[in-house]
């Protein structure tokens, strides 16, 4: 979680003490989940400005892309996974990806998907597999590129 200060990244230890210093003035723009913002940017404390995925999001439909809004390409997006220790037996995998995929599929989770932002996929583990790959390999390279160094 960051907040940005004029050319400053400004690092916090949680949305919360972010959106206090936004709310202030103390920062003048964050990135942040949908969760974590909506009921503040519905009451008029916060401005969305756009949403970080490649597709606009269900919770705000209005509300632009970031390549939408001038920054062709961009797509940042944060996303959840079921992992299990690596030796874990296929038959158990299984047995827990359907379970996943029937949760996904619940009338619980799609009202979570819409208060929450979310957009939900149940795949395959070997999917999952792929797509975790392509997002290191993808992060990794951005952070080789720009230099990031952790500090």
């Amino acid at each position: 979680m960051f907040g940005l200060a004029g050319p400053y990244a400004v690092p916090y230890k949680g949305a919360a003490p972010a959106i206090t210093d936004l709310i202030s003035g103390q920062i003048q723009v964050m990135f942040t989940t949908v969760a974590s913002a909506a009921s503040l940017i519905e009451g008029g404390q916060l401005r969305a400005l756009a949403v970080t995925s490649a597709e606009r999001s269900p919770a705000f439909p209005d509300l632009p892309t970031v390549s939408e809004a001038g920054v062709p390409g961009y797509d940042a997006e944060a996303w959840y996974g079921v992992l299990a220790p690596a030796k874990t037996p296929p038959e158990i995998i299984d047995r827990l990806n359907k379970s996943a995929a029937i949760a996904v599929r619940s009338d619980a989770f799609k009202k979570l998907s819409v208060s929450e932002g979310l957009v939900l996929v149940a795949s395959q583990p070997g999917e999952f597999d792929r797509y975790f790959a392509i997002e290191e390999e993808r992060w990794r390279k951005v952070i080789q590129d720009a230099g990031i160094k952790a500090e």
